[in-house]
């Protein structure tokens, strides 16, 4: 049996779509197995734990300095699991560990490849492009890759989790509109401090029924809860969500980060959004990634320094008010189909290699 080896690790936006591939290629007779850290290991409980390996580090900081001590261990691990476990492919999705792990296995000679979740190359990525054979990227248009690596590039989208009744989709009236707030796996803090009282404001001018669903901070739980209990709109609010795909389908506006998980989910769904970037994101990757929605779907970004209640109130009733010409745009979108079955892709890629 072919096996293959998926690394990544830290955030939702590097682990999802690990999720996802290893399912599809479980589906295809490979054998595969998810390599991550301490904080990756939540996202993949449903999986068997023989099949998650969980490397080590000495220090569990997200700082460079103090990163710099758990590099040479990686490395180490990482050359044991290689030697171990002999794949004949392996695909690296980004988080701390994935950059030594690939060079471990670039060093022993073995094929390997890196997926770029973001409209931006990455640091680590481009520092891997010399020994990567592919380079896997969810956006079509993708910046700071240099020309000297054309033909590594594919454009395969990101693996996302899919709703299974998708097919089924209910059409909106004009007496309800259900709303997603997605603030990214870690929580946004201005989302917590505008976005309920915003979505309350909406309420009061439209006469329309909201249902919110409201992704936030633990700490910020009780805050937000509060804020929707002291208005009529319909809540629920948690720190995540495991159905979040079932959410994004039935939602008729989704207002989240951009960063590239929750983005490709937008993108698959083909859902009317409004995007406030992250705006501390490595290379401000979240804001590229926004760029690409504005291009394909008509989102709205607004800035996170200019997130306002009045101001998202008023882009909200924008769209509520042309929500279907939204839908009509969006469902015609030729560039939209460029992100489906990024798993097959991946497959068909790799697949001679195995």
């Amino acid at each position: 049996m072919k096996r293959v080896i998926l690394t990544g690790g830290g955030t939702g936006g590097h682990c999802l779509p690990m999720q996802v591939l290893f399912n599809n290629f479980v589906e295809k007779k490979l054998d595969c197995y998810i390599v991550t850290d301490k904080k990756g290991k939540s996202f993949f409980t449903s999986i068997d734990p023989g099949k998650v390996i969980v490397l080590w580090q000495v220090m569990q900081s997200n700082g460079r300095i103090l990163q710099l001590f758990n590099l040479p261990i990686i490395l180490l691990q990482s050359m044991i699991i290689f030697l171990r476990l002999n794949p004949n492919f392996t695909i690296g999705f980004g988080g701390y560990i994935t950059f030594p792990f690939l060079i471990a296995g670039s060093l022993l000679k073995y094929k390997v490849a890196a997926h770029e979740a973001n409209a931006v190359l990455g640091k680590a990525n481009k520092f891997l492009m010399g020994r990567i054979k592919y380079l896997f990227t969810a956006f079509h248009e993708t910046k700071n890759i240099h020309e000297n690596y054309a033909k590594k590039i594919n454009h395969v989208g990101m693996p996302v989790r899919l709703y299974a009744d998708s097919m089924n989709r209910k059409e909106s009236d004009d007496k309800h509109f259900n709303i997603s707030v997605i603030g990214g796996s870690q929580g946004a803090r201005s989302f917590s401090n505008f976005v309920p009282k915003a979505i309350i404001m909406f309420q009061s001018q439209s006469n329309v029924c909201c249902t919110v669903n409201h992704q936030t901070r633990k700490d910020d739980l009780i805050l937000v809860k509060n804020a929707y209990s002291s208005s009529q709109v319909d809540s629920c609010v948690e720190k995540f969500f495991p159905d979040m795909p079932r959410r994004i389908f039935e939602s008729d506006l989704i207002i989240s980060r951009s960063g590239s998980s929750t983005a490709n989910e937008i993108i698959h769904y083909g859902k009317p959004s409004i995007l406030v970037p992250y705006p501390y994101a490595t290379d401000n990757h979240q804001y590229y990634n926004a760029l690409v929605l504005e291009k394909i779907l008509g989102s709205k970004i607004i800035l996170d320094q200019e997130l306002n209640v009045e101001g998202l109130c008023l882009e909200i009733l924008k769209f509520f008010k042309d929500i279907n010409i939204k839908k009509d745009f969006i469902s015609n979108s030729i560039s939209r189909q460029s992100y489906i079955n990024p798993c097959e892709r991946i497959y068909s890629l790799i697949r001679n290699d195995l």
